[in-house]
């Protein structure tokens, strides 16, 4: 495909070429449409100006994405540009934007063609469209929606009663539990880390760094040997959700695991990191990749109930911090394993610690 843009741009005396052009030569191949073959040619030609853009592929671009309705391109464009200069994290940019696409694509839906026309009903229709979502995930998505219609107001004449909406947005982080597994069921999952996949000496340390270190998933993808003081069994990082360090022991099942991985599978690239995508670009896992998949196909095929619970490797971290507090562990301790930067952060595995509460609750009275 990159031969055949090459004579595209070379018949066409096309000397520089830009997304523009590759656009216009996977139209005339017949590649604009959404089938599959036609979504892999753009994202072929894509490739080269991601490279030449950031210096890497930007795997999985767009997959599953909400397009931003024609109508309201220069709307998200100018609140996009506003993010840019505010020196946010890529995540919480990328995050914005596509709560933003969501919005403006159910204002389409609803038959809105100018953000100067929007109204509460409308807002309040979307509002109730995210009823299904879990109560954190609608508060996120609520906290957006205002600070949207507040800049919506201030610079481009929306409605100034959208600006007053969500006064205040009422929000419980302890409405839910934490997603926990027994030591048993996790034992389980990591006897089965590796069968059916890939990558099984990779799949095996990931998993053992997020169950007995308790890591998430931003930090195990951003490992790298710099950070691995081999001689005193310690890792040592900067945390990708908070900026703060982190210090750990570096178990030898943890160590063996990455030697194992390093020396037998991991692909003979310069690359800093210790993890890396087994297929080609052999690069570290894309942000959108949490691993979440190896993660549940280890429970599923351990044949552990997970009904209600979540999957992914963010369940292993709450794992292992329940571990920890019912094994005795002392807070400031779990704390620090966990990189939590407030002791209240800590306290909410107290919910979960059903052995620690029993002794502490009261008798029910009697009814007679």
């Amino acid at each position: 495909m990159w031969d055949q843009f090459r004579e595209y741009c070379a018949v066409r005396g096309v000397r520089h070429p830009d997304r523009e052009a590759a656009d216009s030569f996977c139209a005339a191949a017949g590649a604009d449409g959404v089938e599959q073959w036609q979504v892999f040619y753009r994202r072929a030609v894509g490739c080269l100006f991601d490279v030449a853009e950031t210096g890497r592929f930007a795997l999985r671009a767009g997959c599953g994405r909400i397009p931003v309705p024609e109508v309201f391109t220069a709307e998200f464009e100018v609140f996009a540009s506003s993010l840019a200069g505010r020196q946010l994290a890529e995540a919480t940019l990328r995050a914005k934007a596509g709560m933003l696409r969501r919005f403006l694509a159910f204002l389409v839906w609803l038959g809105v063609q100018q953000i100067t026309a929007l109204g509460v009903a409308e807002v309040s229709a979307y509002v109730r469209s995210l009823a299904p979502m879990a109560a954190s995930s609608r508060a996120g998505q609520l906290y957006f929606l205002r600070e949207y219609l507040r800049f919506a107001v201030r610079e481009r004449g929306a409605d100034p009663a959208l600006g007053a909406m969500f006064p205040v947005i009422v929000t419980d982080k302890d409405a839910a539990l934490p997603s926990v597994y027994r030591p048993g069921e996790v034992a389980g999952a990591l006897a089965e880390a590796g069968n059916r996949s890939e990558s099984p000496l990779r799949d095996r340390a990931v998993m053992l760094l997020a169950s007995l270190l308790g890591l998430r998933s931003g930090d195990v993808k951003g490992l790298r040997f710099d950070q691995i003081d081999w001689a005193n069994r310690r890792l040592s990082l900067v945390q990708h959700k908070t900026g703060r360090r982190l210090d750990l022991p570096l178990l030898d099942e943890c160590a063996l695991a990455i030697v194992d991985y390093w020396k037998n599978e991991r692909p003979e690239v310069d690359d800093p990191h210790v993890f890396l995508r087994h297929r080609a670009p052999h690069q570290s896992p894309v942000a959108g990749n949490h691993f979440h998949q190896v993660v549940s196909g280890c429970f599923a095929r351990a044949g552990v109930e997970a009904s209600g619970r979540h999957r992914g490797l963010h369940a292993l971290r709450h794992s292992a911090a329940v571990g920890m507090l019912e094994s005795g562990a002392p807070y400031p301790v779990i704390g620090a394993v966990l990189g939590h930067a407030e002791a209240n952060t800590t306290r909410r595995y107290l919910r979960v610690d059903v052995a620690h509460l029993r002794p502490l609750a009261l008798e029910v009275p009697d009814g007679r």
